[in-house]
């Protein structure tokens, strides 16, 4: 390389910054990155835990009154055979008619508050410990391939910590949406005048709030640990597959391999979903001491049925909060598209000779 050459470096350098920073403008979400844009927002959205916990609680907005009817559902003839109560909750659409005419359609809604804190704290939490995992090389052999036991591991993992962090804002959401008329009550009825009160009592329980507060908390470990876990291999080995088949656009993809994959993780969770809303619903120690007892009486008196209540309403409600949470996710990771990844996007060396061509090849690559 000549002088002549290498004295020409630092203006092709200037050229190429100059025409990326242009084009860059051009970009949908460029203005997120603006000059006048805040750090914290551009901080936000670069946290992939953060955005996926901000998907999850928004993908609630719409899938709230479908979780209402399932723990509604779950907890009807709590303990007692089949035929031996009133049938108040028949069908997802009857039940959600029954409680529109009853309490309006804000009833739909009750303990949104909480659900919508549940969903961000749950998923953030759950997402940080796994990208933790992920990053420090536990997911993977010492030649950094991929091992699948570790990753099922790092999935109970993140899984357990979310539902440690979350489990006061699951016990105002389960206590509260339980809550109803007598003419449509189910379960342990608490009488919480708001969502707020439901911690409020955890803090001046007889037990304290570790004991009040974290009640049901080991059953809530177990659900989304398992859950956690199943979701993600079977999702991931359903998108495989659906893209060894011929689909290969991304948004029916993850649709399809959405729809398919709830099924397992509905069959393996739900009877550990049907024991955590009643440990949490439950006055503290009324019904159940522990997991083993709730698994043991409700088995008894209630048969293996028993543990698929609110099955379907469980089914209608995961498929489109996980295809809302990925969609809204992919939203937020283009908003957080940054010089940075465009630079090394283009990975394109310079050559010894030919800078001008070098150049032009560079510009219309990125223009592409």
């Amino acid at each position: 390389m000549t002088e002549s050459e290498t004295s020409q470096l630092p203006g092709i350098k200037e050229q190429i910054d100059a025409k990326v920073t242009e084009l860059t403008r051009k970009l949908p979400y460029a203005d997120v990155f603006d000059e006048k844009s805040t750090v914290l927002t551009q901080w936000f959205l670069n946290k992939d835990y953060f955005t996926i916990g901000s998907a999850s609680a928004i993908a609630c907005c719409l899938t709230h009154p479908l979780d209402l009817v399932k723990v509604r559902f779950q907890l009807q003839g709590e303990l007692r055979p089949p035929g031996k109560y009133p049938i108040k909750y028949r069908t997802i659409l009857h039940s959600m008619s029954a409680i529109t005419t009853d309490e309006g359609l804000r009833g739909l809604y009750k303990a949104f508050a909480p659900g919508f804190v549940y969903q961000f704290l749950m998923n953030t939490v759950r997402a940080f410990v796994f990208e933790k995992c992920n990053r420090w090389g536990l997911t993977s052999d010492l030649n950094e391939e991929p091992v699948l036991w570790r990753y099922a591991a790092a999935c109970a993992l993140s899984g357990s910590a979310g539902a440690v962090f979350a489990s006061t804002a699951y016990l105002a959401k389960i206590q509260t949406q339980s809550q109803a008329s007598p003419k449509l009550a189910v379960g342990w009825q608490h009488n919480h005048p708001k969502s707020r009160w439901v911690v409020w009592n955890a803090f001046r329980g007889h037990k304290g709030y570790l004991g009040s507060g974290f009640q049901g908390g080991t059953s809530a470990i177990m659900r989304i640990s398992v859950a956690s876990t199943v979701q993600l291999l079977s999702f991931t080995t359903v998108q495989h597959g659906m893209y060894a088949l011929g689909v290969h656009d991304a948004i029916t993809n993850s649709c399809l391999s959405g729809v398919i994959s709830s099924i397992p993780v509905v069959l393996i969770s739900n009877p550990l979903d049907v024991i955590c809303t009643r440990m949490y619903n439950q006055e503290l120690g009324a019904y159940y001491k522990n997991n083993r007892e709730c698994a043991e009486k409700l088995f008894k008196r209630e048969g293996w049925r028993g543990f698929y209540k609110g099955a379907v309403a469980n089914y209608c409600r995961t498929v489109p909060h996980m295809i809302i949470t990925l969609l809204l996710w992919d939203h937020f990771r283009k908003k957080s598209f940054n010089l940075s990844q465009i630079d090394q996007s283009l990975n394109v060396e310079l050559p010894e000779k030919g800078f001008e061509k070098s150049h032009e090849e560079i510009v219309s690559k990125f223009e592409s």
